[in-house]
């Protein structure tokens, strides 16, 4: 196995089209990525070294890029100064959405994990009992301490709102900050996490059976296989949306939520000299 130094990672922010751009580097022939989709070396595990780390991106060919993604980055104090440490030349990629709809989602996320029960199903109380769901909106405090230590050239800043409306255009992106040739074939891989199986094992069987379906180059007849008939009408009739089993957010939770994030997205439009795709906080 050929084991180098990263080139890229992705960064976050959690619950922002991570996955989606991991499926992205999985269909580009000259990129290497991690089988597992967060391997948290900067934040959780620096303390297992270098050569670790790239055993978990180590190809048996060359190939021009490697490295992988983990939300947890983005918002980890320390990984921004350990990342240019280890290679200053990293191109990075910032996935980013609504701040608002990211902290539902992130909720959901964990009510699905089974993080979360009883009056913290409720949105509202579980905004007191986890505080990271405000915190990880908190984009520009995060993306600054980044571009405190790589250049803005270097840091790509995709918006999941963009991936749902064309995502091959976003895909086109993702190759040119890498400088390499689009994809031929692209697959739209989206996770939809706020989805849970009622049957347990029926769900696990489904996912592993998926995933090394996709490992062996098999990942186009998986997703002709979803949307035949008798297979979408059986995933279908096992998956239950999260959002059902939690009462609704409240309309004034999302306006303070709004009301609070406004100055920090207003920021966010400086550093990255663009305006941000998301009506509700356009004046």
């Amino acid at each position: 196995m050929i084991a180098s130094k990263a080139t890229y990672i992705g960064i976050g922010a959690q619950k922002c089209a991570s996955t989606w751009l991991h499926g992205v580097m999985q269909q580009m022939p000259q990129v290497s990525i991690s089988d597992v989709k967060e391997v948290d070396f900067f934040s959780a595990f620096f303390d297992r070294g270098y050569e670790w780390y790239e055993r978990s991106f180590a190809t048996d060919h060359e190939v021009r890029h490697r490295g992988e993604i983990s939300p947890s980055y983005f918002i980890d104090a320390d990984s921004p100064a350990r990342a240019a440490a280890y290679n200053p030349d990293l191109r990075i990629f910032v996935t980013l959405r609504d701040p608002v709809d990211r902290a539902v989602s992130n909720h959901l996320h964990e009510v699905r994990k089974g993080h979360v029960s009883g009056d913290n199903l409720r949105f509202e109380t579980a905004l007191d009992n986890n505080p990271l769901y405000i915190d990880q909106g908190r984009y520009a405090a995060h993306l600054s301490r980044w571009l405190e230590h790589f250049p803005a050239e270097q840091v790509h800043v995709l918006f999941q709102e963009d991936v749902k409306a064309g995502s091959e255009a976003v895909a086109r992106e993702v190759a040119d900050h890498l400088g390499l040739p689009h994809i031929e074939t692209y697959l739209d891989r989206r996770s939809n996490e706020s989805v849970v199986y009622r049957n347990k094992a029926v769900g696990e069987t489904i996912f592993k059976l998926a995933q090394g379906a996709r490992k062996r180059g098999l990942g186009a007849a998986i997703e002709t296989a979803k949307a035949m008939p008798g297979i979408r009408q059986f995933r279908e009739a096992n998956r239950q949306q999260v959002a059902d089993s939690v009462p609704p957010v409240e309309d004034a939770t999302r306006q303070r939520l709004r009301d609070l994030y406004a100055p920090e997205v207003e920021r966010l439009e400086s550093l990255i000299g663009r305006s941000v795709p998301w009506p509700r906080f356009r004046a």
